[in-house]
């Protein structure tokens, strides 16, 4: 049994790997919750080091390797999920310069749009403004929602250390990080048109936004269409609305999926008949919905290495935080180890 159980783990490090990388934003921020943003140098420093070490590859190649039941060693897929304009303006001239291949996934309704990803907008409401009402009450998804901020709904500067301290969802520090977790639950499962209602209600309750992240707002069409011609770049699909797939129908998850890939069709060639889940989530009637539309392959954010015996539709994912060029490296090493 010892013998056996050796062999499976040597098996394991010999066998030929790849990395898929998750990356959302090229920028600097000062609060980053979420943990979505790389410093534009450290992101150039994590190209320095892929292309000096590592075989950087299309995930379209890797997925049809996959389909020949095949991978390539030490290779690595540069991904982003979203659609950020700091994608076009700050990550491809360096994706360029280092001619590393990338693929964009898009949550297309929001191409073109002026303001924030609803995530974002609610940030800086809730945890950028200066003051706020001190009671939150507000019916969202059919649940009445009443908080008190208290001490909390005006602005100081050891609040707004903390906010910039904060990784979420971990151990909200102040009351307007406890009242920004329970509201982004709240909106996460609504369909569009509701979210987007109940936003709505929630930008009247904060006021308006000011001083805001310009590059935060998603791509306009002319360069999403512009990536997406570059031959190094292709777009994968993000659902349109963003939407947590197993917590809608069926029918809407196929709408879903159907209309994103045929918004991303009408930006090019460079569109990929390939799925990340948005927030990762999925379950068996999603994989059921995936399969049904012909999909390639689907990856979601697990930090999982990919094999020739990954499952096309469950292709794991890590995500890459803002760490310098050598602790960038340090992770990778460390994930390629992983059996």
């Amino acid at each position: 049994m010892k013998i056996r159980k050796w062999a499976r783990r040597l098996k394991g490090y010999f066998q030929h790997k790849a990395i898929v990388l998750m990356y959302h934003r090229v920028v600097h921020l000062s609060a980053d919750p979420w943990q979505l943003a790389v410093h534009p140098v450290y992101f150039e420093q994590h190209l320095q080091v892929l292309s000096r070490r590592f075989r950087v590859v299309a995930v379209n190649d890797l997925v049809m390797q996959l389909r020949k039941g095949t991978v390539a060693s030490n290779c690595v897929c540069i991904t982003f999920d979203d659609g950020y304009s700091d994608n076009f303006i700050n990550a491809k001239p360096l994706l360029e310069k280092y001619q590393c291949p990338a693929t964009f996934f898009v949550a297309t309704q929001f191409i073109n749009r002026k303001h924030l990803f609803w995530w974002d907008e609610l940030q800086h409401i809730m945890l950028d403004a200066e003051i706020l009402p001190s009671v939150f009450s507000m019916v969202i998804n059919n649940e009445l929602i009443e908080y008190f901020l208290g001490e909390d709904a005006i602005m100081d500067e050891t609040i707004r250390r903390k906010h910039l301290e904060w990784v979420a969802p971990d151990n909200p520090p102040t009351k307007r990080c406890e009242l920004y977790l329970l509201v982004w639950s709240c909106l996460k499962p609504l369909p569009d048109a509701e979210l987007q209602s109940a936003l709505d209600r929630i930008r009247f309750w904060g006021g308006s936004l000011n001083n805001f992240d310009r590059l935060g707002v998603p791509m306009s069409t002319a360069q999403l269409k512009d990536l997406v011609s570059h031959r190094l770049f292709d777009a994968g699909m993000h659902t349109v609305t963003h939407a947590s797939l197993p917590l809608h129908s069926p029918e809407t998850q196929s709408l879903e999926i159907i209309n994103n890939r045929n918004d991303l069709l009408r930006t090019g060639d460079h569109a990929r008949n390939i799925l990340a889940y948005p927030y990762g989530d999925y379950g068996d009637t999603t994989i059921a919905v995936v399969k049904k539309e012909k999909l390639a392959a689907a990856f979601t954010t697990c930090g999982q290495i990919v094999t020739r015996q990954s499952d096309l539709f469950r292709l794991g994912r890590f995500q890459v935080m803002n760490w310098n060029g050598r602790e960038f490296e340090r992770q990778l090493r460390h994930w390629f180890k992983t059996k």
